[in-house]
């Protein structure tokens, strides 16, 4: 499921960039906006935070509908896995039989089981193929919707907290040194989050597969 997630993380990260221009458009509550600097240009003043996306899909501790929709997909893609599972065992068992056997074993009969392995590794292929673009749009179509409400709520969270900014340090490792925890707003936010949408709140689409 980690390899799903990640998949579509960007989404909530690309979400994320509206905050800076929505927030610097207009002065946090309680503030003076900026004094025009030199040139006429107005320099936005506000506060900044990160914020740890990658926690959203923590099972124990991350947003609960986000978790949810990833655990409907998981559930409606085990039987493909599993088939796809019982194919690879048949392959590796079949290849292994024509390796230890092809200096002993006719010919003809080793010909025969040599396509039937190209015949598997094809379908496995195929399935694998369509089983990909298959989970693609349904992680879409569940979670799409998830993200882009965290998008807005993140904006809304920040802004009404003075924050104009906010670092998604998931995605920039090695880039930001943060000194001052108090700036992380991570666990707040899903708290926040989670008690204003409940799990049960996430979209069921009927699965289209």
């Amino acid at each position: 499921m980690k390899a799903i997630r990640q998949t579509f993380f960007a989404a909530a990260f690309a979400a994320l960039a509206a905050i800076t221009a929505g927030a610097q458009t207009q002065p946090a509550a309680g503030r003076t906006p900026a004094a025009p600097a030199q040139g006429g240009v107005a320099v936005a003043e506000g506060k900044f935070a990160i914020i740890d996306t990658d926690a959203f899909n923590d099972p124990a501790q991350g947003i609960k509908r986000l978790v949810a929709a990833f655990q409907t997909v998981e559930r409606e893609f085990k039987p493909r896995r599993d088939e796809i599972q019982t194919l690879r065992t048949r392959f590796e068992a079949l290849a292994k039989e024509i390796e230890s056997t092809k200096a002993v074993a006719d010919q003809r009969a080793l010909a025969a089981k040599a396509d039937q392995a190209t015949q598997l590794e094809t379908e496995i292929k195929r399935k694998q193929e369509d089983g990909q673009k298959a989970l693609d749009r349904r992680v879409q179509e569940l979670t799409g919707p998830v993200y882009q409400d965290i998008g807005k709520a993140l904006q809304d969270f920040a802004r009404t907290r003075g924050v104009s900014v906010v670092f998604d340090v998931s995605k920039m490792q090695g880039v930001v040194m943060v000194v001052n925890d108090s700036i992380d707003i991570t666990n707040a936010f899903i708290a926040d989050y989670n008690q204003r949408n409940p799990a049960s709140a996430a979209a069921a689409a009927p699965a289209n597969r």
